[in-house]
């Protein structure tokens, strides 16, 4: 393995990794391949190589990690102010799991499924563009149908719903019972140091939905 190879798997890593890299761990990773000396250059290579970029790299407990700069704070915070706004509660990613896998769905199926009154979390999502509106069912009353949006394929980062895991390869993992509600969606990562600032505040309860 080169070194400039080296480099460019730290700076990844730098990149994907929530909490600092600490060079012993590294060097685990390496399988021993290379000493704390020369892991050491690259992070202070990489180290000039920020100076002049928007971005820095900090020596934190022990470790090295990627961080924004001081003179972005102000953006920062009002940023993570509008993403916490974003953020979806558990009874929200819940029915947008049932909407997800069982579109066009009526609320009266949603509340059947879920076993309480779905309307709240349903104008929750609607307000978020995450679901739409996919018409009337035939049916006496005519009741609504929901389906997903493109903002939900955004969130989410998939190309399409197809994309999502099916029913069937969950079940074969049995993790889905029959008769079952559908495996419950995932919050989608934050990356740098947001994942951590969005997890603290989610100790607050993030709406009254049902």
């Amino acid at each position: 393995m080169e070194e400039i190879n080296l480099k460019a798997i730290i700076e990844n890593l730098l990149l994907v990794s929530d909490k600092p890299l600490v060079v012993d761990k590294l060097r685990e990773l390496f399988d021993g391949k290379f000493n704390r000396e020369a892991l050491n250059t690259v992070f202070e290579e990489l180290n000039q190589e920020y100076e002049s970029r928007n971005l820095q790299i900090q020596e934190v407990a022990g470790g090295y990690q990627l961080a924004t700069r001081h003179e972005y704070s102000d953006w920062i915070r009002k940023f993570h102010k509008a993403d916490r706004a974003a953020r979806l509660s558990k009874q929200a990613l819940d029915t947008l799991s049932i909407i997800s896998y069982k579109q066009p769905i009526t609320r009266l199926e949603i509340d059947n499924i879920r076993g309480v009154d779905s309307a709240g979390v349903i104008k929750t999502l609607l307000e978020k563009n995450l679901i739409r509106i996919m018409g009337r069912r035939e049916v006496p009353g005519r009741p609504i149908m929901y389906g997903t949006s493109r903002k939900f394929l955004e969130y989410f980062g998939l190309k399409s719903i197809a994309d999502m895991p099916s029913l069937e390869e969950f079940k074969e993992q049995d993790l889905v019972i029959e008769g079952s509600a559908p495996p419950e969606l995932s919050q989608p990562d934050l990356p740098f140091e947001q994942k951590n600032q969005a997890d603290k505040s989610n100790g607050s309860n993030p709406g009254a939905e049902n």
